[in-house]
């Protein structure tokens, strides 16, 4: 017959057997029970609600802070359905969506307890603010959240999250004002979960990044977060109401709503289908209306994309552009950030592409500025490529709209007094990571260092690759590589800093020291030359577009993609569209070791 002891010590072991899969935290809304990460001594717990659902009279509304008590306990171990997506030619994310999504993901050492005081790292993901979620595999928090704890969090999408129209009382910013709610529900319950809300990074990448760069503007972000690090995206421009008006009124009559009655048109887009939403943003997308925001080189500085903040005076009181970060910050970019874009526009063509084409693409893209560019990237410079129209392409999209707004921002940066620090990821990977990239040496090779392949890396994600259930596995140099990121970006956390001066030194104008991410990490000098001449290619676009003239752009690194022979607005084989990326780079493959 067992004792009491016995009892006893089968119960303490039936509890440590449980805590090891699962972790109960009660937080102000009531006791939240995650599970535990597969392969990592780390707990998870997904789906947390952060706002109201954003539906019915919240939908085109602030977001208002989830304050239901849980109905027992909330099992938090199933994924968050998407946000609706609005991307063009495809989704970004598969799977099921809702208006119901306002969730936020976290995951924690299974050792912390309340007193633990870990370092909180929130991400904010990418895809133009149109596609995207927390529930992308690539994202998993599983593997990075080692004396730390990582948060990811769902924020409204297109014209739900960005769309502003002043005259009917629409501000916009809903997406924006989405992350900054799930940022103060952050500050207030992650102590419960073994954080400290006065060591919290934001940190984000391409759309996520220049949304970081929004909140990191806005005045009360130092009570938010003491860092943020931005990953592709840092430094642009937003767009103020005026300038958005003329896409966003097509934008609402396309769906049906009447302009010459503002009064109605808040319901009348409350009562509008997520599928007429779609139809008409893809509609309006391919047919190059004629409006100042989409297409200029105003809009984001090149971004791209028609959902962005948009400088209201309220919830965005300045442009971020101008204000700059006012908390410490990591700027950097990818070596080839615009090259995914353009393999993917041209696939096997790359291989054929002309200096008349180079020409047309030069027109097409910055209108009567095109000689301007052509003199400073002139088609000779690019002969001894193997594919010369591709680098330039490459090359152009890069500086202009990822490398040049990292430059302005890490100037203003100093300008202010904000330490900053910089890096170039300059590192080929050897295994797909996702977003339809195919595990070919090939096409990475030809990729180099592109949009989006440095994410397996902040996020220690150095196998299974590409995510979500893939066979390759990083080198042993490429994980030291990780480790290093992965260390950084938790110390901005902690220290406001990502290393010492010695391993990583703050950037100042006079000495423009940073890091190179190589196959091993390089300090020195990061060449930002060209910069001085994009700064003078805007200035001299926003004077043609203040005298009335479009000056047509389509630099976008980071999301749709043109062709020099379409129009500009169209979308042709999106990157972030299932099958587009993949398909024209298997082909392009084909075409390779044919020749």
């Amino acid at each position: 017959m067992l004792s009491r002891s016995h009892f006893g010590k089968l119960g303490a072991l039936l509890s440590v057997i449980g805590s090891a899969w699962a972790k109960a935290v009660t937080t102000t809304n009531g006791t939240i029970e995650g599970g535990k990460c597969d392969g990592y001594d780390v707990n998870f717990f997904l789906a947390i609600p952060y706002a109201q659902p954003p539906v019915g009279d919240l939908r085109f509304a602030a977001p208002e802070p989830y304050n239901t008590t849980y109905d027992g306990v909330l099992k938090a171990t199933s994924k968050a359905l998407n946000c609706p997506q609005f991307t063009t030619g495809g989704e970004l994310v598969e799977g099921a969506f809702s208006e119901d999504c306002l969730y936020l993901d976290i995951w924690v050492p299974a050792g912390a307890t309340k007193t633990s005081k870990l370092p909180v790292k929130v991400w904010l993901f990418g895809g133009s603010n149109k596609g995207g979620s927390i529930s992308m595999a690539l994202y998993d928090g599983c593997p990075s959240a080692r004396d730390s704890i990582v948060v990811s969090l769902n924020y409204r999408l297109g014209p739900l999250g960005f769309l502003a129209y002043e005259d009917a009382g629409l501000g916009g910013n809903y997406g924006i004002q989405d992350q900054l709610l799930a940022l103060s529900w952050v500050h207030q319950e992650i102590g419960a979960f073994g954080g400290d809300p006065d060591k919290v990074l934001l940190f984000g990448q391409s759309a996520g990044a220049y949304d970081t760069y929004v909140l990191s503007s806005l005045p009360q972000a130092p009570s938010l977060f003491r860092a943020a690090a931005m990953e592709s995206s840092g430094g642009h421009d937003s767009p103020n109401l005026a300038w958005t008006k003329p896409f966003y009124s097509e934008y609402i009559r396309g769906v049906g709503c009447d302009l010459d009655d503002p009064d109605s048109i808040t319901k009348c887009l409350r009562s509008t289908s997520i599928t007429a939403m779609n139809k008409t943003w893809q509609a309006e997308n391919n047919a190059d209306p004629d409006v100042l925001t989409v297409g200029t080189l105003y809009h984001g500085n090149g971004i791209g994309s028609a959902w962005l903040a948009v400088v209201d005076g309220k919830v965005v009181p300045e442009n971020p552009g101008k204000v700059g970060s006012r908390v410490p910050a990591i700027f950097g970019n990818t070596a080839n950030d615009g090259s995914i874009d353009v393999l993917t526009q041209y696939g096997t063509g790359i291989v054929n592409i002309t200096e008349a084409d180079y020409d047309e693409f030069l027109s097409y893209s910055f209108g009567s500025l095109a000689s301007t560019v052509k003199k400073t990237y002139p088609w000779s410079a690019f002969k001894d490529s193997p594919y010369p129209g591709y680098t330039a392409m490459t090359t152009i999209k890069t500086d202009y709209s990822e490398k040049c707004p990292t430059y302005r921002a890490l100037k203003l940066a100093a300008k202010n007094g904000i330490n900053a620090w910089a890096y170039n990821f300059n590192h080929t990977d050897t295994c797909a990571w996702g977003f339809d990239v195919p595990q070919s040496d090939e096409i990475l090779a030809i990729l180099g260092p592109t949009h989006t392949s440095e994410i397996p890396f902040v996020f220690g994600q150095t196998k299974g690759l590409p995510r979500p259930d893939g066979n390759c596995s990083f080198t042993k140099a490429e994980v030291a590589l990780s480790d290093f990121m992965v260390e950084a970006w938790t110390s901005m956390a902690s220290n406001g800093q990502p290393a010492n001066s010695s391993q990583w030194p703050a950037w100042t104008p006079s000495k423009s020291e940073g890091i190179t991410i190589n196959d091993v990490v390089d300090v020195g000098p990061l060449d930002y030359k060209e910069c001085e001449f994009w700064d003078q290619i805007l200035e001299a676009a926003l004077a043609l577009d203040a005298n009335g003239t479009t000056t047509n752009v389509s630099t976008n690194a980071s999301s749709t993609t043109t062709s020099p022979t379409s129009s500009p607005t169209s979308g042709s084989n999106s990157f972030w569209a299932p099958g587009g990326t993949i398909a024209c780079l298997s082909l392009l493959l084909v075409t390779i070791l044919v020749n």
